[in-house]
């Protein structure tokens, strides 16, 4: 479910499936109200997620999110370094 058959984590394509993500991407715009309605989905679903989980499993998923974005913010720099 979260890897593909070639066992690699597809975010693009999970992205891409979201009907959030085609709704707001449909005119190819983002708006402020598109952002604040999926910075509110976001939220809701991460205070969903805390209450079914355990503090221990909470804090598996705080580490999932922080190295998610260390990766994805180190990737941005390594792709801006070598537009340089």
């Amino acid at each position: 479910m979260i890897f593909n058959e070639q066992g690699f984590l597809d975010i693009d394509e999970m992205i891409a499936q979201e009907p959030s993500f085609q709704k707001i991407m449909a005119d190819g715009v983002v708006t402020n109200d598109e952002l604040r309605k999926q910075t509110d989905r976001v939220i809701n679903l991460l205070r969903e997620v805390e209450t079914r989980l355990s503090e221990e499993d909470q804090l598996l998923v705080k580490r999932l999110f922080a190295e998610t974005n260390v990766l994805s913010v180190i990737y941005h720099q390594y792709e801006l370094q070598n537009i340089r």
